[in-house]
């Protein structure tokens, strides 16, 4: 397989991969209402379900890395047989950073909601 013809069908496959993760993404939101600020419970609920959301994101995300730890390229940081990667990189460390990044949304969300709650009384 010529160098051309496998970054054409890598360029490809990025391309239908964000064109699907944009589009589930407006979808996701565009379901989503927002309640009236004024209203505690509704926005008490929308932070808890926020919350929620973030949660299961960042066990799937630890899933991910779980599965990539198997492969002892991608656990050792190296990824050696990509065509046009090459060399060390910190591939365990951008996972920790992205269950970090939700744990702390989801954390943060559910303190919101409990300022809503105590809002409410």
């Amino acid at each position: 397989m010529t160098i051309w013809k496998r970054r054409i069908q890598r360029d490809v496959l990025c391309g239908l991969l964000l064109g699907g993760l944009v589009a589930f993404a407006t979808t996701a939101s565009a379901a989503d209402f927002k309640p009236a600020i004024s209203d505690h419970a509704e926005m008490a609920v929308w932070f808890e379900k926020a919350a929620s959301a973030n949660r299961q994101k960042a066990n799937d995300l630890a899933d991910m890395k779980a599965e990539y730890a198997k492969n002892p390229s991608y656990a050792r940081g190296y990824v050696q047989d990509m065509p046009g990667v090459g060399g060390k990189t910190d591939i365990p460390r951008q996972w920790d950073l992205l269950i970090d990044s939700y744990t702390k949304a989801a954390d943060q969300a559910e303190q919101i909601a409990k300022m809503h709650r105590g809002m409410m009384k």
